[in-house]
């Protein structure tokens, strides 16, 4: 793997925001993946974490790494993603 170094302040953010967006996406699948292997493990519902919205979170932190400006559309997405995701994290 080759690391380079990033160019600015802004390349800092963005990397730090994918490493964290790669990590809540990650802990969603794995506990997806446990589910599907091993079932309903807990008494209050299928997933041990809050599956959704790690995926959520993921989306809305790669949106803001590839820049959700640009359509209608993906403003208005990404306002659904930071209302619901208020509170949460």
């Amino acid at each position: 793997m080759i690391d380079i170094p990033p160019e600015n302040d802004a390349e800092v953010k963005n990397r730090d925001l994918a490493i964290a967006a790669a990590s809540q996406a990650a802990d969603a699948c794995a506990e997806l993946l446990r589910f599907a292997r091993e079932g309903d493990g807990v008494m209050t519902g299928p997933f041990t974490t809050e599956v959704v919205e790690q995926l959520l979170d993921a989306a809305k932190m790669a949106m803001e790494v590839e820049g959700w400006q640009g359509s209608e559309e993906r403003t208005q997405v990404y306002g659904a993603l930071v209302k619901f995701l208020e509170g949460w994290a």
